[in-house]
């Protein structure tokens, strides 16, 4: 049986892909990030189509999905934490 791989989610900038990349491997999601080399040899490709984005294999959506919204509630947390400080 083949594992069907999909798109997690689209990104803007090389450094939010590779941090979102880096959260999926710590829980050991396996994923890849699509159209990386693109986006680095023509960046006015960024703005096109998908842009760049994080690929995982379809059985770990939706853990990955869930790991990442709490990543980044945690996240915002911290910045108002540090804000009102």
């Amino acid at each position: 049986m083949e594992d069907k791989v999909i798109t997690l989610k689209n990104y803007d900038t090389m450094v939010d892909a590779m941090v979102d990349q880096e959260v999926l491997h710590v829980n050991e999601i396996e994923c890849f990030i699509g159209n990386e080399q693109l986006v680095e040899l023509y960046p006015m490709f960024s703005d096109i189509g998908d842009g760049l984005k994080i690929v995982v294999f379809e059985k770990d959506f939706e853990r990955a999905l869930q790991l990442l919204e709490e990543y980044h509630a945690q996240d915002e947390v911290s910045d108002l934490e540090e804000e009102t400080v």
